[in-house]
């Protein structure tokens, strides 16, 4: 039975919500903890949202996150390790300059409106640091169209000088503790540059769950009017939208109660194993009609509690 990622369930969780077409934003981490993964794939989602080319570079194989269901004509990962060695080569720096000037005139050629880069350089030794300092510079100034990046570091493997030279390239900086605590300050590098500071949700783990569970129906329909899924791919989905993780006991009575209902109805995908829930013909108008109702809904009530924070 496949299970989904492990996810903390303390502390507070962070979620970007918009991105500037020319910040660049540093995340230092101090450990694999998974949370910091959801930034990254907002960020992604904002930027195949905006028809901006992506660009994921990881240190290693072994460290590759993988990204699902984005578009392969938006989406485009690079290795930055190229031999057997586990720790970046100066080498291995000019090699991915390389490939990022490419992507960057074929973004260009093709009409993006940007490129949204993430750079998980993970464990930098000190002996090239300044390397990939000058890294760092020509990718924040690269030319002919906007580029929004985020830079990870493994900040275990960083001396306290190279945080700072760090600190001091970036708009922003983010650090995730191995608690799953999250911390985010802002900078400003020149007055000629005034930093955009995006708009930031803070919620707990606890309120979103419950959140979550009371609206569970309505997510669903949501979600399966987009695209059929099976019950694993919504559990996922939860995770990756929400850092909720339901368990199948909570999630599969629900389909199977819309199923009978005559409003879901099942289909097997392509490789015979795979159930998905698709919705059935008359389904469409209940399911448009419980969304819009829903919104309507919840709109009166924010109403009514926002005026308790007046």
């Amino acid at each position: 039975m496949r299970r989904a990622r492990n996810v903390k369930k303390n502390g507070p969780i962070y979620i970007l919500n918009d991105f500037y077409d020319r910040s660049n934003d540093l995340y230092l981490y101090d450990s694999k903890e998974e949370r910091r993964y959801y930034v990254t794939k907002s960020f992604f989602q904002a930027g195949i949202d905006s028809n901006k080319l992506c660009i994921y570079a990881f240190p290693r194989e072994h460290d590759r996150y993988h990204f699902k269901n984005f578009p392969e004509d938006l989406f485009h990962e690079i290795k930055l390790i190229r031999g057997n060695i586990k720790m970046l080569k100066e080498e291995d720096l000019e090699a991915f300059y390389s490939d990022f000037q490419e992507l960057t005139d074929y973004a260009k050629d093709n009409g993006y409106e940007g490129i949204h880069l993430k750079v998980d350089f993970g464990r930098v030794r000190d002996e090239i640091i300044d390397q990939v300092l000058e890294l760092e510079r020509k990718l924040h100034n690269s030319n002919g169209i906007p580029v929004a990046s985020i830079s990870s570091y493994n900040m275990n493997f960083l001396s306290q000088d190279a945080v700072n030279s760090l600190t001091r390239l970036h708009d922003r900086v983010m650090i995730t503790t191995e608690s799953g605590e999250t911390s985010i300050a802002f900078f400003q590098r020149s007055q000629a540059k005034p930093v955009h500071i995006p708009r930031i949700e803070v919620i707990s783990s606890k309120m979103m769950e419950q959140s979550v569970k009371k609206s569970l129906q309505i997510i669903i329909l949501s979600l399966l009017k987009q695209q059929p899924m099976c019950g694993f791919d919504i559990i996922k989905s939860l995770v990756h939208n929400f850092n909720v993780l339901l368990s199948q006991g909570t999630v599969y009575p629900i389909l199977y109660s819309l199923e009978k209902e005559g409003y879901l109805k099942t289909v097997i995908k392509s490789d015979n194993k795979t159930k998905l829930y698709v919705p059935t013909e008359m389904a469409h108008e209940y399911i448009e009609r419980q969304l819009r109702e829903y919104i309507q809904a919840q709109e009166k009530i924010l109403a009514l509690i926002a005026r308790g924070l007046k």
